[in-house]
């Protein structure tokens, strides 16, 4: 069915018929588009994660307390708050037998081991405080 008078006004009784091309789509807008959206999402996590920095406990020196005295001390280090770490004190000539170790303010003792060989090995498990200190860490170790 055609309608010659539609042909003389376009053709609109054939609109539904026609072919149309393949949609154009601008790659260089839309590749534009998704390298901006990615910059933007790396730009905000940077700001969000240098507005919250994570809070460290810097530890001074570690010390080693029996009987009261001053056992030994070692240098410390840095830790990032609420993180477990291991303590070590190594004893080959003169040593003690422990039954536990305690920790001075506001650290933790999570666990104690200690290994007798030849050389005897006390390790605890320390557990630092959850906000910023800066300071010494004073462990005691309790006799039998």
């Amino acid at each position: 069915m055609h309608d010659s008078v539609a042909t003389f006004y376009g053709g609109y009784d054939q609109v539904a018929m026609r072919r149309f091309g393949p949609a154009r789509i601008p790659w260089t807008r839309v590749a534009i588009v998704v390298a901006a959206a990615l910059l933007l999402l790396f730009v905000a996590a940077d700001v969000a994660a240098f507005a919250t920095p994570p809070a460290t406990v810097r530890i001074t020196e570690v010390a080693w307390y029996a009987e009261g005295g001053l056992l030994t001390s070692t240098s410390g280090g840095t830790v990032r708050a609420g993180a477990t770490f291991v303590a070590t004190l190594t004893c080959s000539t003169l040593c003690f037998r422990v039954s536990g170790v305690t920790a001075a303010e506001p650290f933790s003792v999570v666990s104690v081991s200690v290994v007798d060989s030849p050389l005897q090995w006390v390790n605890v498990t320390v557990r630092a405080p959850t906000s910023s200190y800066d300071g010494p860490l004073a462990l005691t170790i309790v006799l039998p």
